[in-house]
């Protein structure tokens, strides 16, 4: 712990020393007496200018860019986005009417320490008659301006019309100006959240935003339910670099940027703006077929559709093709009959079903991240159409707030995941393909997760890698104002949670999984014996652990020696379980 926090205070330090240096072009700008072509004036000034003339009730129009500004009713806050990278403030503020001038303020000498603590400015608007004054605030994140043309959704089904805006100072050329839109609510559980995700559709426009790909067809996370807003973005960035590294094609999955999003002049906070998982982001061919798990549930027979089925919602969703046919489920079908209701007879079968170079680096993959909400569940799978006509899957990661040491837990008291140092040393976090197969050849298996995790460990899955990820996604959050910013608008839960957690856990995962893959396999090698009696016909460590890991983990870590003599003295005596029945 004492390792993480000096290597937050060089960061910290770090970036105090380069804010000097680009805090220099803010200092020159006051002098110049102009801020965002806005005039800086004195509180003397500024009262002279207002003699005889009456406060506007009615909020006039302001625009930066040729754009609407975002603007907060109920904070009277205007909100710049600004490029933390720039040495000076970008942009042209302007009114419709009247003239804007800038109150002066000590924090226009540096812009950094302005966005970065979220400084509210006082921006006054005079008329001939009339004045108006705003808190101005600049941040330094993208922001996403909706106004509506009717009602907001009450529901998934029911769509709200708007006219959409999004101002990006890294990529102007994603900025994007009065676009038609519609957008809803989405997400099973998170619909009961006080902050609401949505899908977003921009009506017959294709755009590139935030430098992600061009489409008409997005995702708006509103990452309540992710302490810390930073485990669907970490986890997003890993499975990518993890999958970039194989030779697999087009599995890498999603990607999601943060941005500041306001609805109908109203501050919504910081939302991860995500690409669909779709048959384009997966160059899919009319031959392939996606599907989309959304419970841990097993299927029977009238269980393959997307309609609801015994008054519960679909357990596996078709997403690509769109014909919700018998014939279309096929191939999901022989996946669940083989690893989810014992139909396997042989390795060798469940590896011609799977494209084991993906199986192998997503289970390595929810293993690292402790994703014990996505062995199963909240995964794409793909079932990719082979030359000779056979299926081969690969699967894809989705809603990864629970990873990374926070667990879901049903306590609505702190967000509904919390951090628990104890998921450092879990082992369940297999996903069900390679855990069945597992069973079947613990050599080849083992083997495979050792070199794989080896040779990860020297590339993506460095210490070094995985800190870089975290130190740039949490330095741009909190030095963009926009951290701070989300949680005074929706504390609950906030203080569950530390920044440190995430490296805690980064720490003890990896070098506690270095030595468990190394175990895993020597342990396959060795036979079980016990004060002279070999059990390796009957006893399998991990599967009794997993069979009885209630009583278990009361007793023991996870360790071979213990849980055989354990078995040995107390299981076998009682009949428990030790061996997964027909491996």
């Amino acid at each position: 712990m004492k390792s993480t926090s000096k290597k937050i205070i060089i960061i910290l330090l770090s970036v105090s020393f380069l804010t000097i240096f680009l805090n220099y072009n803010t200092i020159t700008e006051k002098i110049a007496n102009r801020i965002v072509g806005i005039k800086i004036s004195s509180a003397e000034k500024i009262e002279n200018l207002l003699k005889g003339k009456n406060p506007e009730l009615i909020s006039a129009e302001i625009f930066f860019n040729d754009k609407q500004a975002a603007y907060d009713k109920e904070s009277n806050t205007i909100y710049i986005p600004q490029n933390l990278d720039k040495n000076s403030r970008q942009g042209k503020l302007k009114a419709k009417s009247g003239q804007l001038y800038l109150l002066d303020d000590d924090f226009l000498a540096s812009k950094s320490d302005a966005v970065s603590s979220g400084h509210i400015f006082q921006l006054y608007l005079i008329g001939e008659n009339t004045y108006n004054v705003y808190n101005l605030i600049f941040t330094g994140m993208p922001i996403m301006n909706i106004r509506l043309s009717d009602k907001k959704p009450q529901n998934e089904e029911i769509g709200a019309e708007g006219a959409l805006d999004v101002i990006d100072p890294y990529r102007l050329e994603d900025s994007i100006k009065n676009i038609p839109c519609t957008y809803a609510l989405r997400g099973a559980s998170a619909k009961s959240y006080e902050k609401s995700s949505y899908k977003l559709k921009l009506n017959n426009h294709k755009k590139s935003l935030l430098g992600m790909r061009k489409d008409d067809d997005w995702i708006l996370n509103a990452l309540y339910d992710d302490s810390g807003l930073i485990h669907n973005k970490l986890s997003y960035a890993v499975w990518r670099e993890i999958a970039k590294s194989n030779n697999v094609k087009n599995d890498e999955g999603t990607t999601q940027e943060y941005i500041e999003l306001f609805i109908d002049d109203e501050y919504l906070g910081v939302y991860g703006l995500t690409e669909r998982i779709d048959a384009k982001e997966l160059s899919l061919t009319d031959r392939d077929f996606l599907y989309k798990c959304r419970s841990t549930r097993i299927p029977e027979e009238h269980n393959y559709t997307n309609e609801m089925t015994d008054n519960m919602s679909p357990i596996f969703i078709l997403k690509y093709p769109k014909e919700d046919s018998h014939e279309n489920w096929e191939p999901l079908k022989a996946w669940v009959n083989l690893f989810c209701k014992d139909e396997l007879t042989s390795y060798e079968e469940g590896t011609v079903l799977l494209n084991m170079e993906n199986a192998i680096d997503y289970n390595l993959f929810c293993l690292l991240i402790c994703g014990t909400d996505n062995m199963r569940k909240n995964i794409y799978f793909i079932a990719e159409c082979q030359e000779d006509g056979a299926f081969s899957f690969k699967k894809v990661p989705w809603d990864l707030n629970a990873t990374w040491g926070n667990p879901w837990i049903e306590d609505p008291e702190c967000n509904f995941s919390k951090y628990n140092p104890k998921l450092i040393e879990e082992v369940d976090a297999w996903c069900t393909d390679i855990d069945i197969l597992y069973y079947y050849n613990e050599v080849e298996v083992s083997k495979i997760l050792l070199d794989r995790w080896q040779e990860l460990r020297q590339t993506v899955l460095t210490k070094e890698r995985l800190y870089e990820i975290l130190n740039e996604q949490f330095g741009y959050l909190h030095l963009s104002g926009a951290y701070h910013r989300n949680y005074e608008r929706w504390p609950h839960g906030a203080e569950y949670w530390k920044d440190e957690f995430i490296y805690q856990y980064i720490d003890g995962r990896l070098n506690f999984l270095d030595n468990y893959f190394e175990q895993l396999y020597f342990d396959s090698l060795e036979p079980d014996i016990y004060m002279g009696t070999d059990y390796t016909e009957e006893f399998n460590a991990k599967y009794y652990w997993q069979t009885n890991k209630e009583t278990l983990e009361e007793l023991y870590s996870y360790d071979k020696a213990l849980l055989l003599e354990h078995y040995a003295l107390y299981g076998k005596p009682f009949e428990l379980e030790a061996k997964k029945p027909g491996t």
